[in-house]
């Protein structure tokens, strides 16, 4: 596979999919509302409709009277994140490589980087409770979580407030260099849609896929990706990708 070096002033992960794997365990948590609601999976493509996207914003589309209001949406989301980090918990671990490359991104002082999922507050601490601090990954001190947003991914409204909140902690005037990880179809429109590079994580889908759906670069894992240097506010990785067929 090829191998590029490339530089970027801020980096962005999405958590589900690219930093810990979860599939097993969504997919077992979705199990008792599609046997309730069997019409959502009729033609076998719920996940990959819903992957990326927030469990309030699924809810709230697909099952529109089921709840009488917003907070019972938020309660139904939430329950639905503590079975997917909790009950399915051991299900869960870390994607390949990620542990290396976020002991890389520690050593660098300014700490250049942050992590916009669509997961709640409750799975995201789930995970690094369960899964990722075990792991040796800690967690950014950006961390946007689905509460943290008016729209969820695809809009690019949570990968947007990360880079600000990154530009003013690190003290940079203006951010062009850019990139987001992610593993859905969803996540990549947002990512594109923020002004960054993509490096799409095949956890989910195939390297065919993810460049369709818009990945500037598709990797197997995190393993692919390494910090080679950080110099005058930029980070250089070397990023081993798969070609475009």
């Amino acid at each position: 596979m090829p191998i590029t070096q490339l530089d970027f002033e801020i980096l962005e992960f999405d958590l589900d999919g690219t930093i810990v794997d979860s599939t097993q365990a969504i997919e077992k948590s979705w199990d008792s509302i599609l046997t309730a609601h069997p019409h959502l999976n009729e033609k076998g493509d719920f996940f990959h409709q819903i992957h990326g996207v927030r469990v309030m914003d699924v809810l709230r589309k697909l099952l529109p009277n089921e709840y009488k209001d917003d907070k019972e949406i938020q309660n139904a989301a939430y329950d639905f994140d503590r079975t997917v980090s909790v009950k399915y918990g051991k299900l869960n671990y870390p994607i390949k490589g990620a542990p290396q490359l976020f002991s890389q991104l520690e050593k660098i002082p300014s700490k250049p980087f942050c992590i916009v999922t669509s997961g709640s507050s409750v799975l995201a601490q789930g995970h690094f409770d369960n899964v990722l601090f075990e792991a040796g990954i800690v967690k950014p001190e950006i961390f946007i979580v689905a509460e943290d947003v008016q729209q969820g991914k695809p809009h690019p409204q949570g990968y947007l407030r990360g880079a600000s909140l990154l530009q003013e902690k690190l003290g940079l005037d203006n951010i062009t260099k850019k990139v987001v990880f992610e593993d859905a179809p969803a996540g990549l429109e947002a990512g594109n849609k923020s002004g960054a590079t993509t490096i799409g994580i095949c956890s989910s889908f195939d390297a065919d896929h993810l460049y369709k759906c818009g990945a500037t670069y598709a990797v197997e894992d995190l393993s692919k990706v390494k910090v080679v240097n950080y110099e005058n506010n930029l980070v250089t990785l070397e990023v081993e990708y798969i070609e475009r067929s």
